[in-house]
Protein backbone atom coordinates (compact mmCIF):
# COMPACT_ATOMS: atom_id res chain seq x y z
CA UNK A 1 0.00 0.00 0.00
CA UNK A 2 2.34 2.56 0.92
CA UNK A 3 4.50 1.88 -2.60
CA UNK A 4 0.97 2.52 -4.39
CA UNK A 5 0.86 6.00 -2.68
CA UNK A 6 4.36 6.74 -3.07
CA UNK A 7 4.05 5.97 -7.02
CA UNK A 8 0.47 8.04 -6.81
CA UNK A 9 2.83 11.21 -5.28
CA UNK A 10 5.77 10.64 -8.15
CA UNK A 11 2.58 11.18 -10.49
CA UNK A 12 1.29 13.81 -9.07
CA UNK A 13 4.30 15.73 -8.65
CA UNK A 14 4.71 14.73 -12.61
CA UNK A 15 1.83 16.20 -13.43
CA UNK A 16 1.57 19.64 -11.81
CA UNK A 17 5.59 20.02 -13.07
CA UNK A 18 4.49 19.46 -16.33
CA UNK A 19 0.96 21.87 -16.09
CA UNK A 20 3.88 24.81 -14.68
CA UNK A 21 6.29 24.44 -17.90
CA UNK A 22 3.18 24.82 -20.18
CA UNK A 23 1.72 27.47 -18.22
CA UNK A 24 5.54 29.12 -18.53
CA UNK A 25 6.00 28.96 -21.65
CA UNK A 26 3.24 30.49 -23.42
CA UNK A 27 3.54 28.74 -27.31
CA UNK A 28 3.59 25.23 -25.77
CA UNK A 29 0.23 26.49 -24.47
CA UNK A 30 -1.06 27.17 -27.75
CA UNK A 31 -0.12 24.27 -29.29
CA UNK A 32 -1.33 22.50 -26.97
CA UNK A 33 -4.80 23.89 -27.04
CA UNK A 34 -4.50 23.45 -31.34
CA UNK A 35 -4.54 19.81 -30.96
CA UNK A 36 -7.67 17.76 -31.70
CA UNK A 37 -7.72 15.70 -28.89
CA UNK A 38 -8.29 19.21 -26.75
CA UNK A 39 -10.63 20.84 -29.45
CA UNK A 40 -12.61 17.76 -29.48
CA UNK A 41 -13.44 17.65 -25.73
CA UNK A 42 -12.95 21.13 -25.26
CA UNK A 43 -16.53 23.02 -24.37
CA UNK A 44 -17.02 26.69 -26.31
CA UNK A 45 -17.85 27.90 -22.88
CA UNK A 46 -15.23 26.45 -20.94
CA UNK A 47 -12.26 29.34 -19.84
CA UNK A 48 -9.21 28.89 -22.07
CA UNK A 49 -6.41 26.10 -20.69
CA UNK A 50 -3.73 28.43 -19.39
CA UNK A 51 -6.12 29.99 -16.98
CA UNK A 52 -7.33 26.47 -15.94
CA UNK A 53 -3.85 25.44 -14.80
CA UNK A 54 -3.51 27.55 -11.87
CA UNK A 55 -6.91 25.58 -10.47
CA UNK A 56 -5.98 22.31 -11.73
CA UNK A 57 -1.77 22.13 -9.78
CA UNK A 58 -4.32 23.57 -6.34
CA UNK A 59 -6.27 20.58 -6.93
CA UNK A 60 -3.42 18.42 -7.54
CA UNK A 61 -1.05 19.70 -4.36
CA UNK A 62 -4.52 19.02 -2.55
CA UNK A 63 -4.22 15.39 -3.72
CA UNK A 64 -0.78 15.83 -2.67
CA UNK A 65 -1.46 16.53 0.89
CA UNK A 66 -4.12 13.56 1.15
CA UNK A 67 -1.71 11.54 -0.17
CA UNK A 68 1.26 12.60 2.44
CA UNK A 69 -1.95 12.22 4.87
CA UNK A 70 -2.30 8.61 4.08
CA UNK A 71 1.19 7.89 4.59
Amino acid sequence: MTNLLLVLAVLDIASMTTLIIIYRIPPLSRRLQATAVVQRYWRPGWPDLRTMIKPLVLVLMGVLLGLTYLL
